[in-house]
């Protein structure tokens, strides 16, 4: 089972940080956890932190999705720390700021019961430096194996919540990977938001159709 437990996320979601000092912080806690555990008080404790964050940031819009898009944020950045080996918080406002080009995008759509699209977008670096750690090859420029690692991942992390989502009798298929280069998301019911990891930042976009 998935714990939706997350140190750093608790830490970030209580403002005391700026996104420099807290990739520091994921940086530190990558080597050791129990670095960032010390700057966590007992009473801050927040069990379910990256769906309190993603259901702020959903506010009042998009009730059919919300629950959907909290839970696919839970496994991302579960996923993320366990497939990629990388620390991540994620911000509680939507991101309106496209990335520095040159930027690339990776998405996937699952269909049936419910719609649901959902990828990332990063610049050219953060692209290569996640692609690095899935692969755990060095890619030094944008090629070829960078946008499979991308890829995969996406396929993977889709594939299961696909899975999670039939155990609530939703049954959902997946189609193949997407890729673009410098995307300005545009999806209906769209949720845009940051990921602060500690090789960079990217976003993290979910819709209920393709968004590029």
């Amino acid at each position: 089972m998935i714990s939706n437990f997350s140190i750093v996320q608790c830490i970030f979601n209580r403002d005391q940080y700026t996104p420099e000092e807290m990739r520091r912080i994921l940086r530190e806690a990558e080597q050791d956890e129990s670095s960032a555990a010390k700057l966590l008080a007992d009473e801050a404790m927040d069990i379910n932190p990256v769906r309190t964050a993603v259901l702020l940031a959903v506010g009042n819009n998009y009730p059919n999705q919300e629950l959907h898009y909290a839970s696919y944020m839970e496994m991302f950045m579960a996923a993320m720390k366990s497939m990629l080996h990388t620390e991540a918080v994620v911000e509680r406002f939507p991101c309106e700021d496209d990335e520095e080009q040159p930027c690339y995008a990776t998405s996937q759509r699952l269909s049936g019961d419910i719609h649901f699209v959902a990828g990332i977008i990063a610049s050219e670096s953060v692209y290569l430096k996640l692609a690095e750690r899935y692969s755990e090859e060095e890619l030094p420029e944008m090629d070829e194996m960078a946008r499979d690692s991308i890829e995969e991942f996406i396929n993977v992390l889709n594939g299961m919540f696909s899975v999670s989502l039939g155990e609530e009798k939703i049954e959902t298929d997946l189609d193949l990977p997407r890729f673009g280069q410098n995307v300005s998301p545009h999806g209906s019911n769209q949720l845009r938001l940051r990921v602060h990891s500690s090789v960079g930042s990217f976003q993290v976009v979910m819709a209920t159709d393709e968004f590029f």
